[in-house]
This record gives structure tokens, C-alpha cells and sequence, in this order.
């Protein structure tokens, strides 16, 4: 249902600019009262890789290869984040605790270590080959030797992954907090500016460690910055 109150059916070809607005719109592009969801048969694991980079441009660039990769080598998901602080031998920390030393030393060397995180599926049928298909995929990018870490996942643990950050603070209290978010489009040619600009000059500068801060790359020369405090 639009805001002109009309009743419309859209899908990739029938109406595909509504269809498509709609599915990132938030409501503003109209409410949808009925809808056909298509099923298909899940994975039952994940390898869940994070990989850290100093280099905020061979970040990018490993960014912009992955996701343009044929289907057959290319990851499940793909997701950037910038790391500002690690808290040493938290027992919940996606790193293993022997590296958190190491790691944390890189962050207050650095200031900020860019984070490329990614996920590639599997089941019973493909368990055999997938560390030789994570091997190939990840073979060439340009991470900080050493910095790659791997964690082996059920499918539903890390659909649910926001479940931990849920429970840490609802027991600060924390969670029913308002928490503002924005997203940003980047131009590519003006990525690294953004870089210097807001990640160094004012998130760095400014000691803003305590939101959340994600990154992605698109298809038109554009990424995508989104962060909630």
C-alpha cells in the first residue's frame, strides 16, 4: 500500500523500482500487507574468518575483490568493521585469548584496525572441501601476517550473533537505550578521504570507541558507512 493509498503487487520485474525501495525503505516507500517469501534449504555451518589490516587501502582493495568474485569463489558474506579497542581477556571475544594481547598492541599502535569479516557456508556435502575453498578464497588478500582467524559455527549461531552483544547490555542496562544510527554512501574517489577525514580526524581524534562501526562495499562505486552509538 502506497502513500497515495494504492494497492500495488511488485517484484524484480513487476514494478522492480518499488520492489527494490521497498526492501531497504524502512516503511517510507509504502507498508506491505502481504508477501511471498521463497525457501530454500539452509547450511549447517559456517567458517567464520576475521582478518585485521593497518593498511586502510589494501583493506579497500581486498574489500572490492571479494565481492566481485565468481559465485563459485566468493564468500556467503562479507562485511567490514573498524576496531578501536579490545578488552583483553574477554572471554567472549571472537579472538582466541592468546592473540589478544597482539592484537591489542596493533590498536594502540595504530589507532584503528580495519577488520574484514567474512563467512563461507557449508553442510555435510561440502565439510571435505570447504577449508581448501576458504584457502583459495582467501589466498592473495593483503591482511597483517599473522591476523587471520578462523571460528567454526553453526549456521544459527552466527545468524544470532547480535544475540551476544544483546545480553551484555541488557546487564549494564544498556540495552533499551536510544541508540542514533546513520548510514552513509561513499564515492569510491573520495573513500580514502573518509578515511583521513572521519575515521582518523574525527573518530580517532575524538576517542569514539563505544559504537559500532560497519562497513561495506557496493556494485556502483560506493560504499556504504553505518554506525550507531
Amino acid at each position: 500500500m502506497t502513500g497515495k493509498g494504492e494497492s500495488l503487487t511488485c517484484s524484480p520485474t513487476n514494478n522492480p523500482e518499488l520492489f527494490y525501495s521497498l526492501l531497504g525503505g524502512l516503511g517510507q516507500f509504502g507498508i506491505i500487507t502481504r508477501a511471498r517469501i521463497a525457501l530454500a534449504p539452509t547450511p549447517t555451518r559456517v567458517k567464520w574468518v576475521r582478518m585485521l589490516y593497518t593498511n586502510f587501502s589494501s583493506f579497500t582493495s581486498d574489500q572490492e575483490s571479494l565481492i566481485s568474485r565468481d559465485p563459485s569463489n566468493a564468500p556467503d558474506y562479507l562485511e567490514g568493521l573498524l576496531l578501536l579497542q579490545l578488552n583483553a581477556g574477554d572471554k567472549s571475544s571472537f579472538y582466541p585469548l592468546p592473540d589478544q594481547p597482539k592484537i591489542s598492541s596493533l590498536v594502540s599502535q595504530y589507532g584503528i584496525v580495519y577488520v574484514l569479516e567474512l563467512v563461507k557456508y557449508y553442510d555435510q556435502h561440502s565439510s571435505s572441501s570447504v577449508d581448501q575453498e576458504l584457502e583459495t578464497l582467501l589466498g592473495g588478500l593483503k591482511f597483517e601476517a599473522g591476523m587471520k582467524f578462523v571460528k567454526d559455527a553453526s549456521y544459527e549461531e552466527f545468524l544470532d550473533r547480535v544475540h551476544t552483544d544483546e545480553v551484555a547490555l541488557r546487564a549494564l542496562g544498556l540495552w533499551e537505550v536510544p541508540h542514533p544510527w546513520i548510514n552513509l554512501f561513499v564515492p569510491k574517489s573520495r573513500i580514502a578521504d573518509f578515511d583521513s577525514g572521519v575515521f582518523r580526524g574525527i573518530i580517532q581524534k575524538r576517542n569514539l570507541t563505544s559504537g559500532v562501526f560497519l562497513f561495506y562495499p557496493m556494485f556502483k562505486n560506493k560504499y556504504v558507512f553505518s554506525f550507531f552509538f
